[in-house]
C-alpha cells in the first residue's frame, strides 16, 4: 500500500520528443534551447525568451549525419585560412570534415563551406552542434575581424 502511494508522488521520467532515439539523445544532451524544426532536419536554436531561430546545422537521423554551413565575407585565401586555423582542427575532432566548399560574388566575396560527418553517439552529435552553433561563428566578416 506504501508503495502504490509513493508511485503516485513519484515524478514520471519525461518521454522522449523525438521517435527517433538518436535524435532523442541529442536534444536531452543539448537541453532546452534547442529544437528541431517542423521540417524533421534543421536545428533551431533559442536565443531569446521564447523565440527559436534555425541554423545553418542539419541532423539526418537517419544517416546519423550532422551537417553545418559556415560563410566567410571577404577574399577567400584569408577566409579558407580562418576557417582553417578556428573551426576545421575541432570539427575533424568531433567527426566531421570539409564536404564542400564555394565562393560567390553577391554584395561582395563570400566562401561558403560545408561540414559533414556521421556521428554514432548522440553525444558526438551534440558537442558537433553545440560547438557549430554556440562556440563558433557561423557567419563571419573578415573587415570586422581585428
Amino acid at each position: 500500500m506504501l508503495r502504490r502511494l509513493l508511485r503516485l508522488f513519484r515524478k514520471a521520467p519525461p518521454r522522449p520528443k523525438y521517435a527517433d532515439p538518436w535524435l532523442d539523445g541529442v536534444f536531452s544532451r543539448l537541453g532546452d534551447r534547442y529544437q528541431l524544426a517542423p521540417d524533421g532536419r534543421r536545428v533551431l536554436r533559442r536565443t531569446g525568451r521564447a523565440r527559436f531561430n534555425p541554423m545553418p546545422v542539419w541532423l539526418d537521423a537517419s544517416t546519423r549525419e550532422v551537417r553545418g554551413d559556415y560563410e566567410v565575407r571577404g577574399d577567400a585565401a584569408p577566409a579558407r585560412a580562418l576557417l582553417d586555423q578556428r573551426v576545421t582542427s575541432r570539427l575533424s575532432s568531433l567527426g566531421l570534415s570539409q564536404a564542400a566548399e564555394s565562393n560567390e560574388d553577391w554584395a561582395g566575396n563570400v566562401l561558403t563551406r560545408r561540414y559533414a560527418g556521421t556521428c554514432d553517439g548522440a553525444d558526438q552529435a551534440a558537442a558537433a552542434v553545440k560547438f557549430m552553433c554556440e562556440e563558433s561563428e557561423l557567419q563571419v566578416n573578415l573587415a570586422a575581424e581585428p
